[in-house]
């Protein structure tokens, strides 16, 4: 058998036999989702990076508590470094999208440092439609018409 065939109504893939049509898009869903694993740890890495664990001395009323390991860092690395005269940017405050707020600011550190865990999810929401444009192409490549997954395009 080649490395898909089909074999009495179900479906042999990578040694995987008799799999339904369902099973199939699993393997196909898991082996993509696997050869995309290095962007991911990317991702998570900034995610995590940018959450507010380091304590801090004080802050304004209504200010997300504590601080990150990215931010700490940029402020050290760029120090008191700010954007030219007369620019404030928009930054992301807060721990998850339930909490986020948008702040100016004119220190490049801060901008950076409050960025950086948005980057990660834009990372990780990118990465999943990577990995479902890659199912979806190769299971409908393989499906018998009738399995075939018809997807909205957008």
């Amino acid at each position: 058998m080649d490395a898909t065939e089909e074999l009495n109504g179900t479906y042999f893939y990578h040694g995987h036999a008799n799999l339904t049509p369902q099973e199939l898009f699993n393997l196909i869903l898991s082996e993509n989702f696997a050869n995309r694993t290095g962007l991911e740890t990317t991702s998570a890495a900034m995610i995590l990076a940018g959450q507010p664990w380091l304590p801090t001395r004080g802050k304004p009323v209504g200010a997300t508590k504590g601080t990150s390991v990215a931010s700490r860092l940029s402020r050290v690395i760029l120090k008191d470094m700010r954007f030219p005269r007369g620019v404030s940017l928009y930054m992301p405050t807060g721990k998850n999208i339930s909490t986020l707020k948008f702040t100016k600011t004119n220190r490049v550190a801060a901008f950076i440092g409050r960025s950086i865990p948005w980057l990660g999810y834009a990372e990780v929401v990118i990465l999943l439609q990577l990995v479902a444009a890659d199912t979806r192409r190769q299971y409908n490549l393989i499906a018998r018409p009738k399995d075939r997954i018809a997807w909205a395009s957008f």
